[in-house]
């Protein structure tokens, strides 16, 4: 792309809200943005150099990957509408449902996880039966880190992996799957979202708990979050608080994150939008698509306003919080 052509796209981008088609436009017509436009986007817009970068990136991983109509809030898809399956997880179990039947009928080898472990703890482990999916069912509100699983799985040879995270686990994922598929062509990764307004720290979020409602997490059968309620639910008693008194026990990076619905997966899954007992489905890849083919589930309708409000929330906060430290970073270089 000639100097001129850049400078033309360039000056199309008059704020911040059309900075992210622009990218889209130049990514597609060359494979490199000059650091110069980077610069001159930057200066126009008053906008950080590394977070044009950022969103470059990202509308990399969404032309290679991804496949429907881009909301601005929900972000890539080609179907949304809210499902509950047969087995008894996590709303409407749509997760553990994806992964058993695709474990079941050979798309996938393996399948990472994220698996409680004693108290109210949880790490990421590797399952390949139903028994395994079904024994990590339920969401865990904890930051747990499986990617390198994904490492370990095509390290030894597995090409057919799913992997299930919230998005930060997922634009990693899909970082390495770029480096996958071009030193193994014939790979094959489903990567499966969980909407995430944000992650607790263990330890913190016990003695939040233990302050708030006076019972000990660690011997819980199940928590859930639904509308802004953490819920903890010990034996036939629940006990609840609102998410906004757990703010002290929130994992620090959470505060910067800007993606609710994990625009990168090829399947995202929520409570959110969706009636009580079902799960949000949105549809955002051919594989995705694939993944639901053989899938059984009740379907019903859901309201994509409320998962767009909660998009934009957590979006407009992170930015809030990024730009409180960078005001802070430019006091302490004054």
């Amino acid at each position: 792309m000639t100097k001129d052509r850049i400078n033309k796209i360039i000056d199309e981008c008059k704020d911040k809200e059309s900075l992210s088609q622009l990218l889209a436009k130049l990514n597609k017509e060359s494979e490199e943005i000059p650091k110069e436009a980077v610069r001159k986007l930057s200066k126009r817009l008053n906008v950080p150099a590394s977070e044009i970068q950022r969103l470059q990136e990202i509308n990399r991983l969404e032309q290679e990957f991804l496949k429907g109509t881009k909301d601005e809030e929900i972000g890539v898809h080609s179907d949304l509408f809210s499902a509950r399956s047969n087995i008894d997880g996590q709303d409407g179990g749509v997760a553990s449902t994806l992964l058993v039947s695709g474990i079941e009928s050979g798309s996938f080898d393996a399948a990472i996880v994220v698996t409680r472990r004693k108290g109210y703890d949880a790490e990421a482990a590797i399952a390949r039966n139903r028994n395994e999916v079904i024994a990590a069912r339920g969401t865990k509100y904890l930051r747990v880190r499986t990617t390198p699983k994904l490492k370990e799985l095509t390290s030894k040879g597995i090409k057919k992996i799913a992997i299930i995270g919230t998005p930060c686990e997922v634009l990693t994922a899909r970082k390495i799957q770029q480096t996958i598929k071009r030193e193994t062509p014939d790979a094959k990764i489903a990567i499966i979202g969980l909407f995430c307004m944000e992650a607790f720290n263990r330890d913190k979020l016990k003695e939040e708990i233990t302050r708030l409602l006076a019972v000990d997490i660690d011997k819980s059968d199940k928590t859930q979050i639904r509308k802004g309620v953490f819920t903890v639910k010990i034996g036939e008693k629940e006990y609840s608080c609102k998410v906004k008194e757990l703010n002290n026990a929130v994992e620090k990076a959470c505060h910067y994150c800007k993606d609710f619905s994990a625009r990168l997966a090829d399947i995202s899954i929520g409570s959110a939008g969706a009636p009580k007992g079902y799960s949000t489905v949105v549809v955002r890849s051919k594989t995705g698509e694939k993944l639901l083919k053989n899938m059984k589930t009740a379907k019903a309708e859901v309201e994509k306003d409320e998962i767009a409000r909660l998009s934009k929330f957590k979006r407009e906060r992170a930015e809030r919080n990024l730009d409180l430290l960078n005001q802070k970073a430019a006091k302490k270089t004054e």
